[in-house]
Order: C-alpha cells, then structure tokens, then sequence
C-alpha cells in the first residue's frame, strides 16, 4: 500500500490536454520514487473536473489551464455530496444568483447559466470550496502570467503552458515537493530514526528501553504482549533534538507549525493529557477572578472546572433538553444573543460545538455576535475534529466560523492516542507568553512521546486523505439510512425528527453530524440492558452511549465499512425480533423531567468550592449550596454546580436518572458536598 499522488489535469482543448497529460506522464519514471503512486486524471471540462475532485479523494494535485471555457452553469449545478449539500447552499451558486431572480423569464435565466464566467479565478475558487487543501498549479500565456496572480487566490504555482510541454519535470517536480511537504511528519520522522540507531539508555525512564521488563521472570509477560518498539520508544525529555512540548521547540515545534497550516489557524499546540485539560488551560490563560464567561450549561465538567480555577464568574445559558429521548440539543440562539448584550463586559463565551449526539451550533452566528461587542469565542469542539475537511461539514467547523480558540480531542473521532489533543488559536490578540506559563502549570514535563507522534500523523492523515475518507463514510452512512428506513422498529433519527425534538432547531440553523448515528430503539421489546448486552456480548459491537430510548453509535476515521455491515446486521436482527433476549416486563419509560432548574450562583463557583464542606444525602440537600459538581455520566454534562442552591428539582432529576442505572459523578457513598454552614 502506497501513498497516491493522482494529478488532475484541466484543459478543454482535447488535443493540448493529451499533449499535456503525456508530457507530465513520460516523465515519471525520471523521479524514481517507487515509494509514491504517481498517475495523471483527465478532464476537458469544468463540470467534470469538479465532479472528479468531489468523487475522487486520490487526487492530490490540480493543473488548471487558465484559458479554459467555463460556464455559469458548471459552478451551479452541483452534484449533492452524499445527500448533504445542494445548489441552493453552494456559495457558487449564490454568487450568481441575481437579487431580481424572481422576475426572470424561463429564458433569461437559461441564458444566464449558459453565460461563460468572466474570471477563471472562480474555479479555483470553486475547487477550494469542495477541498481548500489541494493544490492549483495554473497553465497560461507567460506575458499573462501577472495579471492572472493578480486576479486569482489559492494559485499554488503559475507555469507558462510551452514550457510544461517542452521541459514537463520542471512542474512535476515542483508538484511532488509540494506533496512531500504536505506529507511531511517533522517529529514522528525524527522520533522514529533516534528509536531505530537504539542507542544506550542512561535516563529516565527507569526500564532503560525495557531491559527491567525483559529480564524479570515475573513481569517479562508485560514486555511480551507490547513488543519491543513500545519500549525502546519510551524516551525521556533529555532527547534534545526532538525538542520540548512546554517550549515548542525542534522537531515538536515543526510539527505543531504542521498542524497549524493544515487546520488554517494562527498557532496549534499539542496536549497530552487530553481536551480536559486543553479546556483549562484556555480558560486559565483568557480569565482573571472574578471575570465574566457566558457558558453552555451543557459543557463539558472541564469548562465548569477550569471556570472554577480561574476563579471566575460564570453566566449560564440554560439547558435545552427532549425527555422523551433523553437528549440535550444547543442553547437558542435567542438566549445566546439576550446575555450578550446584556453582558457586555463578559471575557468569553465557551459553547460546545458538537453535542454527544452530535447536534451542531451554527456558530458564524455566535462568532458574530460575540466579536462585535469585543467578546472572545472559545469552542470545544472534541466530537467534531474532521469537520474542517469536508464541505458538507464545513460550514459549522468552529474554525471555519472564526472562533478564537478550539480544541480538539484527536483520540475521539480521528487517528491519535488515547489522551492526545489539539488546541487551536485565532485570537489576535492572543498572549503567547502567558499561554505558555499556564501550559506549564498543566502539563507534565515528561510527556509521552507516542502521543505526541500521535498527533503528529494524525494530522498527515487529514491534511493528505481526510476529505477521501469522510467522503467515503458520509457515503456509507447514506446508505445505512436508507437501507434501515425499510426497519418496522429501529430508526436513525434524522433532522426532521430533532426538529420536532427542539423547537428552535429550524430556526436557529442547527446541524447534525451524519457520522453520529443516534437510532431510536424505543419500539423494541427488549430493555436497553439486554439490546446493549446482544450487541455487546453476541455481536461485539460497543455502544458509544445509550439513553432508555436510544442508543448512540460513533463513526470515526476507524469506520470501516465491514464494521457498518456487521452493525447493520445486528440491528436488522434486533428488528425482526431474531434474537434471544428476555422482553421487558413493561413498555413504560423511565420518566425523566423535562425541564433542568436554571442555575443560579450566590457567590463565584470558586468559592464554594474551596469553602470549608461536609457531605450529606443527596435526598436531604435541598436548600444546601453545592461545594462539588454532580455530572451524570455519558454525557459528563454537570447537573449542579459549586455555588449553586440544591432545588427539589435536581433531586427529582437524580432519582430519575438512578432508575436509568447511570454513572452520576459527584456522589459519594450516597452523599453529596455542601458548602459547610457556620
């Protein structure tokens, strides 16, 4: 298996295109590089060079003759992608579109979508909307050759069109150097050569590349199972040339510039000990005591415990929650623009991008909103990590909407080690200093290097295939849904169905992530513990979450489609009732409320916190100040807050959430902590 680099070449003229694409081709044995699949893709239009560039995530590399004949229509008419996108949400197709297009005739508007564009800079323009990481190398008259610069952005490379028919290895090379700097891994290259020369270990760590473990009788079987790399790769900070996480130097530096071209943001970072962390250490660098942060009450414990740290005050937006299925959709937009103008002098705001489930803020809006009374944007976006790299994800990317600050859990739904994430910077105002020193307070000073090589690949994956494998799973998951429409008892909810789940879900343009697949399990006769136990026990499928009428299936960069078939398969069994599982003795659902108390806070959630304390029954805590957090776990979503008077409500909630046998973090032996009374 190697690497593809595939070159789409674009050229209406039939004969100059075979000119081309044979000039290119004779000269690819000349590189030798055996180690790359290196092929030439054809088109002699527009509208089918577009339509290889949605279909075909091989192609690494476009060559576009900028006197190519394109017209209005071939920007237009777009081909869905995956049943996601349509003309209507295409910016091409709005950038024609005329602001009298009511009282155009039949023919007038045939007339216009036949008119030939007056800029080929559209094109690129078009391209880069479907894959913003590929390269354009344009083909043109050289005495041209200023103005079309001048006209066009996204141009890779300007080549005179002679020159590739007469001398082609002067554009091939440069195209090949482009991909290997795309492909490049600074530190997992580095890292993987230091391992490989097997030098003598005389530091840390103890096991000195697994000689502890070899040679003992009693944990040898440790050494056995990892095998020799996981040890011999164990290094210590003391490997200078790989350079330090906390100073971002060396090689770590290299491949967190890396990571901060393929994502467009101004500064990455890595993170070993996970977006928990990463949420605290934003939080601790943008608040002071005492600070205003308007917050999602839905965020996750992180955000209300870096709050807490920071010592600052939280103004909550309320939880918005469908009892029915158990699930919580983003605030209304309504409440979001309401405490932000009534809290002008807040800091922050921090919002989650993508739900468990994997609803979506449209949050160009919250961006908007906030920028425009100096307010800084911080979304956590640790669910949604690949929504940069596919158009019909796009448009709720938290980095594509201009946030400040994102961060990323690498290991949740793309290809890096457990604990190993992203935080990503667009502030301009940003105080890299300080950063730096709260960083410090957070991360380990021996990090372990396998994460950071980690995050290292993980970004070569989407910066070089990402668009190629969410296509293709965004293309299994169409057809998963189609094929379980024809299901009598299990059915993916769709956004037609959270639309009648939240009443702002039309209104306030919420999305949903196709790739968390939330199927409805409420019309089986089996309870939730045996459906989880037959796919867990029978059918080896875990489940990501479930709720007592749902359950939540995650497809990530891993999702391979023998997996979607062997889930399909599962389900349709779990349809027709071919299983053997004990029925429920009722069909009666557990009733959870409909409504969360909104929170209100006597003092910062610091205080409480740090106040003296004494744990008492969670039943018996009415009227009591929370000193902890209670979080239900999945979703790790707090349900009480230090600072926050207990109600009979969030009692009534708890007792409902026992009977759904969930894991509820804050509760201790059957007490919970108040704030101590004098």
């Amino acid at each position: 298996m190697r690497p593809h680099l595939k070159i789409l070449v674009i050229e209406d003229a039939v004969d100059l295109l075979e000119q081309i694409t044979s000039s290119i081709g004779n000269t690819i044995t000349y590189f030798d590089r055996s180690d790359v699949e290196i092929s030439l893709l054809e088109a002699n239009s527009v509208a089918k060079a577009l339509q290889f560039v949605r279909e075909d995530g091989d192609i690494q590399a476009v060559v576009f003759s900028w006197d190519v004949v394109a017209k209005v229509k071939e920007l237009t008419d777009v081909v869905p992608l995956n049943g996601a996108t349509s003309e209507s949400a295409s910016p091409a197709a709005e950038s024609v579109s005329s602001q009298n297009a009511n009282e155009k005739t039949t023919s007038e508007k045939s007339s216009a979508r036949n008119a030939v564009i007056d800029n080929n800079a559209r094109v690129i323009d078009a391209i880069k909307r479907i894959r913003p990481e590929l390269p354009v190398y344009v083909l043109g008259d050289a005495v041209k050759g200023l103005d079309i610069v001048n006209q066009a952005n996204g141009i890779e490379s300007f080549f005179y069109r002679n020159d590739i028919i007469s001398d082609p290895e002067s554009i091939l090379g440069y195209i090949i150097n482009d991909f290997d700097d795309r492909n490049e891994t600074p530190f997992w290259t580095e890292y993987k050569d230091y391992v490989v020369e097997s030098n003598d270990s005389w530091h840390t760590p103890g096991h000195s590349g697994g000689a502890s473990f070899r040679n003992s009788p009693y944990i040898s079987d440790f050494y056995r199972f990892f095998g020799r790399n996981v040890f011999v790769s164990d290094l210590s900070v003391s490997v200078d040339s790989l350079g330090s996480l906390s100073d971002g130097t060396h090689a770590i530096g290299k491949a967190q510039a890396a990571v901060a071209n393929t994502f467009e943001v101004r500064h990455s970072y890595f993170v070993t000990n996970g977006s928990s962390t990463s949420n605290k250490i934003i939080l601790q660098t943008l608040l002071r005591e005492g600070d205003k942060v308007i917050a999602d009450r839905n965020c996750h414990k992180s955000v209300h415990y870096g709050i807490i740290q920071a010592r600052a005050m939280p103004v909550y937006l309320d939880s918005v929650f469908n009892p029915e299925y158990g699930i919580f959709s983003p605030p209304k937009m309504a409440q979001i623009k309401q405490l932000i103008e009534e809290n002008t002098d807040a800091k922050l705001i921090v919002l989650t991008g993508c739900t468990y489930d994997g609803l979506l803020t449209d949050l160009k809006q919250v961006v908007n909103l906030a920028h425009e009374h100096g307010i800084k944007v911080f979304i956590d976006e640790a669910w949604f990590a690949y929504s940069l790299f596919h158009p019909a994800l796009r448009d709720y990317s938290a980095i594509a909407a201009g946030a400040d600050y994102i961060t990323h859990s690498a290991h949740k739904v793309v290809s890096a080690f457990s604990q190993a994430s992203f935080i990503h910077v667009n502030d301009p105002d940003f105080d890299k200093d300080f950063f730096k020193e709260v960083f410090a307070i957070h991360t380990s000073t021996s990090p372990k290097y396998q994460l950071i090589a980690s995050l290292d690949v993980c970004r070569q994956q989407l910066e070089m295939e990402g668009y190629k494998i969410l296509n293709e799973l965004l293309s299994n998951v169409a057809e998963l849904k189609s094929q379980m429409a024809k299901f009598k008892r299990l059915k993916i909810l769709s956004p037609s169905d959270f639309a009648n789940m939240f009443s702002h879900f039309e209104s306030d343009n919420i999305g949903h992530d196709p790739l968390k697949i939330l199927i409805d399990v409420s019309a089986l006769d089996y309870s939730n513990q045996e459906i989880h136990r037959f796919l867990m026990d029978e059918v080896g499928l875990e489940i990501e979450k479930f709720t007592h009428s749902t359950i939540l299936v995650l497809l990530t960069l891993g999702g391979m489609r023998s997996k979607i078939v062997r889930l399909y398969n599962a389900l349709k069994r779990l349809d027709d009732g071919a299983v053997n599982l004990s029925k429920r003795k009722s069909k009666s659902k557990s009733p959870l409320p409909a409504d969360i108390p909104p929170i209100h806070l006597d003092d910062l959630p610091s205080k409480a916190f740090f106040s003296p304390r004494e744990a008492i029954p969670w039943q018996n805590s009415v009227g009591r100040t929370a000193a902890g957090l209670i979080t239900p776990y999945p979703p790790g979503i707090p349900l009480i807050v230090p600072g926050q008077k207990v109600e009979q409500a969030h009692i009534d909630y708890l007792q409902a959430l026992a009977s759904q046998k969930l894991t509820v973090q804050g509760i201790y032996d059957g007490d919970i902590y108040v704030v101590a009374e004098e």
